[in-house]
């Protein structure tokens, strides 16, 4: 009878110490690696932030996969990288986030868009001009056509793009899409006002 009564004791010990321990310590989510690699991102601990968001993303993965919480892990990570200048490790995620938006928002939609301006700015920090400059091209096309001539992002492509052009040797061009960038952002301050 001692003996059952000590088992018993030494069970409701461990247990106790087990819930104690899993209270103390509640298991990491999504949400707690995403905090913590947002709090490190803004506190320059880059590397920090790359871990949790690799955590992030992982959780995100499992199943039930969360496309949104997988979507938006993407995009940290590819940020993360850039910042590092982890460019390669950033293509492999950008073209996971392209490929996403065709499947959820098909191909002609603003966030491919926007998507195909970060793996141009990649090529474009990378020497691969021509490469840089098919994607943006193809991004200004989505953009005039979803959202008009006029809007800010198109702005922000053409921006962009006659950076692209000066790298390339392009100035005449460039300037062209310069004018055209300022006037949208001149508009958009009147607007604003």
């Amino acid at each position: 009878m001692v003996r059952i009564k000590i088992v018993a004791l030494i069970i409701a010990v461990v247990g106790s110490l087990l819930y104690l321990q899993s209270y103390l310590n509640p298991p990491e989510t999504w949400e707690s690696h995403n905090k913590k690699g947002v709090i490190a991102f803004q506190e320059s601990h880059y590397e920090e932030s790359e871990k949790h968001f690799m955590q992030a993303l992982e959780l995100a993965e499992k199943p039930p996969a969360n496309e949104r919480r997988l979507y938006f892990s993407l995009g940290q990570l590819a940020e993360i990288y850039r910042i590092q200048s982890k460019f390669v490790e950033a293509e492999l995620i950008l073209k996971r986030a392209l490929a996403m938006d065709e499947k959820l928002f098909g191909p002609r939609h603003p966030n491919l868009a926007l998507n195909l301006n970060n793996l141009a700015v990649n090529y474009r920090l990378r020497g691969r001009y021509d490469e840089a400059e098919v994607l943006l091209k193809q991004a200004l096309e989505i953009l005039e056509e979803s959202l008009g001539k006029e809007h800010p992002l198109v702005a922000n492509i053409l921006e962009h793009y006659a950076h692209l052009l000066h790298k390339m040797g392009r100035s005449e061009e460039a300037e062209k899409l310069e004018n055209r960038f300022r006037a949208i952002y001149s508009l958009t301050e009147v607007e604003n006002q």
